[in-house]
């Protein structure tokens, strides 16, 4: 069977040297294997390479050609949005390696298509060395990371996929196979060894080359037991960390098919050999780093190597020569400019800010112990700089994500709030810091009379009423340590804001269906001073219809039969019991298909758990009135000082001087902390009694 038409899966506890010794000898192709290797699902994102002429920095991302698995990305339907609110451009899909931004992409004729706009030259030595490669025309491919949102087989190959529907998660420059061509143009651009070996994938260096130590002694050449150790290790790091990765997503797999109500002893057994199993390769993957991190140590003792062994797949590079201040020695030491210097200070802390590491380390990673970047790097620190900041343009506002999101909507099928807006008046304060909202009075008063011939006509005076709504708020703070931040999976702070979302919306409703009045802080519930109705007796369809009854005759009685947006609102389980209702002596459930339809009696019906089992209300919406701001906000802060209470918070000092100082306060700086913040503007009234009704304690 031809390559191109037989599919060679990893398994789940093979290593990348197994699976290729095992792919090669049934295929018969490297680069197939690896392609496969590549292309295998990785917490749901695809990787696929296009490469081909481009014309200035327009590149084709991809089209609708089979490659060599026989896979087709669909063009029209690719997911563009997600990706467009941070087009980054990565290389080789190293998130620690950016390289510029992706900019006008778009679908034209079945190709996606994108402009590649580089980070400009004097970022780095290596961002200049990669722009030569990509204006040389040796860097030209371009790999897409994308997730399978819906797919098909491709039946009439028999092998192969359609994706008819893909997210790009990323896009990334990548090496094509290296040929001596390429590689004589790379070397006769000055292009560092560290660099030829990153876009060559090693072809770059000789095996066994002979290196000469800065002081001018005699040349040495590394053994090849010294690689094999250096290669082993690493290797070794790379098979542990892919084990450690299987086995982690097989315990995901596992608690996903566990129903927690219902936990049998062989399940919990598998969970916790699972469990032991993950422990054990941690263990190991820790000794195996410390190992590697001695030998390299002992190995760039013996001698200032500067060109670097091949990167290992799925491995972050080793730091090259051109991060760690070493250059190769065919070049003359490059004298820095005050210009560069500068520039690299506002990196250290841009990388640092972004990944969240303290920026001496990261100088060290970048730079390495350069004496004239460390000694600028140490007056910059004790110097009055500013810091990055989301609305500081050119400094750090380029990183910030932006993503609108409808918080009523996300809380829409928990909380009863959003629906009965949307049946109500709904309105924003904007700038304002006070609506009122006007009414007349019920007691008719200017009111038209019967009056004689030539007698004179009574003039009345209207009587109005206004409601008053300020701006009210929730809020509420969460905090967490840098390190719970920088590893948990799934993210920490996603998790926090969709736990602050929906236990958010159950406090909402909380306060909206109870009877209490408003104060300075809180709205009135809309059951505030409305008493009420005794429940029908005896359970059943009879007691159903009772309570319908007097609810309904409420409501009418209470608007002088003017309903204009009626609404139910009911627990689910309650509109259920409803549902399953029988008349009497019939075996017909009267209320089955209107209340599946979401109605009764042609009021809509909204179901929410936030309602009292036994209380069923009824209120005219159209005098519900509510008010929020433009939308929530999220914040997030490394700065804060806090005192951690959670029921009666107080000012960190408050009272005459010395004043009382809150306890306990936690600095968010001081612990390395984060801090997340909701503030939610909100507020609503009910703009004339008589139009809510309800019964509490059914028995139906």
């Amino acid at each position: 069977m031809p390559a191109a038409q037989k599919r060679i899966e990893p398994d789940d506890d093979e290593t990348y040297g197994e699976f290729m010794d095992r792919c090669i000898e049934e295929l018969g192709d490297e680069d197939a294997c690896d392609l496969i290797w590549e292309d295998r699902a990785t917490h749901g994102v695809r990787h696929k390479t296009h490469a081909g002429k481009m014309t200035g920095m327009e590149f084709v991302l991809s089209d609708e050609t089979p490659d060599r698995m026989d896979d087709v990305i669909m063009s029209d339907g690719w997911q563009l949005d997600n990706f467009k609110k941070n087009p980054i451009a990565l290389f080789g899909h190293r998130s620690d390696f950016p390289i510029g931004k992706w900019k006008n992409l778009r679908v034209v004729n079945k190709q996606l298509r994108g402009h590649l706009e580089l980070a400009p030259a004097g970022t780095s030595e290596r961002i200049d060395e990669i722009r030569k490669l990509v204006e040389a025309d040796i860097l030209r491919a371009v790999s897409v990371g994308f997730r399978a949102l819906e797919s098909r087989p491709r039946k009439e190959t028999g092998f192969g996929s359609f994706f008819t529907k893909s997210e790009l998660v990323e896009t990334s420059l990548v090496s094509v196979p290296a040929n001596p061509n390429a590689l004589a143009v790379a070397k006769s651009l000055k292009i560092s060894a560290a660099t030829i070996n990153l876009v060559f994938a090693g072809q770059g260096a000789r095996d066994g080359i002979e290196t000469r130590s800065l002081n001018g002694g005699q040349a040495s050449r590394k053994s090849d037991h010294e690689r094999s150790t250096t290669m082993s290790f690493a290797q070794r790091i790379v098979d542990a960390e892919k084990r450690l990765v299987a086995l982690r997503d097989k315990l995901a797999e596992h608690f996903a098919s566990v129903d927690d109500t219902n936990v049998s002893d062989e399940q919990l057994e598998v969970a916790n050999d699972l469990n032991a199993r993950i422990e054990q390769e941690e263990r190991t993957l820790a000794v195996l780093r410390e190992a590697e991190r001695h030998l390299a140590a002992a190995s760039e003792g013996a001698s200032n190597i500067v060109i670097r062994s091949q990167t290992q797949p799925d491995r972050p590079a080793a730091p090259s020569a051109v991060l760690t201040g070493q250059r190769p020695f065919s070049l003359p030491k490059k004298k820095i400019d005050p210009l560069d210097m500068l520039v690299r200070m506002g990196t250290i802390q841009m990388y640092a800010h972004v990944h969240h590491k303290p920026f001496d380390q990261v100088r060290r990673e970048l730079y390495g112990e350069d004496e004239a970047t460390k000694a600028l790097f140490e007056w910059t620190m004790r110097a009055a700089t500013a810091p990055a900041m989301t609305t500081v343009t050119g400094w750090a506002a380029e990183l910030v994500e932006t993503i609108y999101a409808g918080f009523m909507a996300l809380l829409m099928p928990q909380s009863v709030f959003p629906r009965l807006s949307g049946y109500g008046l709904g309105l924003s304060f904007g700038t304002a810091g006070k609506i009122v909202v006007p009414t007349r009075s019920r007691t008719p008063t200017i009111a038209g009379s019967f009056v004689g011939e030539g007698l004179p006509i009574p003039v009345r005076q209207g009587a109005f009423t206004a409601q008053t709504l300020t701006p009210k708020k929730m809020a509420v703070i969460t905090t967490w340590t840098r390190e719970i931040d920088e590893h948990s999976q799934p993210a920490i702070e996603g998790l926090l804001r969709s736990a602050i979302q929906e236990d958010t919306a159950v406090s909402m409703d909380t306060v909206l269906l109870d009877t209490n009045a408003a104060t300075v802080v809180r709205p009135a519930g809309i059951l505030n001073g409305v008493a009420s109705l005794t429940p029908t007796a005896g359970g059943g369809f009879a007691a159903a219809v009772g309570d319908i009854k007097q609810i309904t005759a409420a409501l009418l009685t209470g608007t002088l039969g003017n309903i204009r947006v009626p609404v139910w609102i009911m627990n689910p389980l309650q509109v259920n019991s409803l549902g399953l209702l029988t008349a009497p002596a019939t075996g017909i459930f009267p209320f089955r298909e209107e209340v599946a339809a979401g109605n009764l009696g042609g009021w809509p019906i909204i179901q929410s758990g936030t309602v009292p089992m036994g209380t069923v209300i009824a209120i005219d919406a159209a005098d519900f009135v509510s008010v929020g701001g433009d939308a929530p906000r999220f914040e997030v802060s490394d700065q804060a000082t806090l005192h951690m209470e959670d029921t009666a918070p107080a000012d960190i000092v408050s009272g005459a001087a010395p004043g009382t100082v809150a306890n306990p306060v936690k600095s968010m700086w001081q612990t390395d902390s984060l801090a997340l913040r909701l503030i939610l503007p909100t507020n609503w009234t009910i703009r004339r009694p008589g139009v809510v009704a309800w019964v509490q304690g059914v028995t139906w």
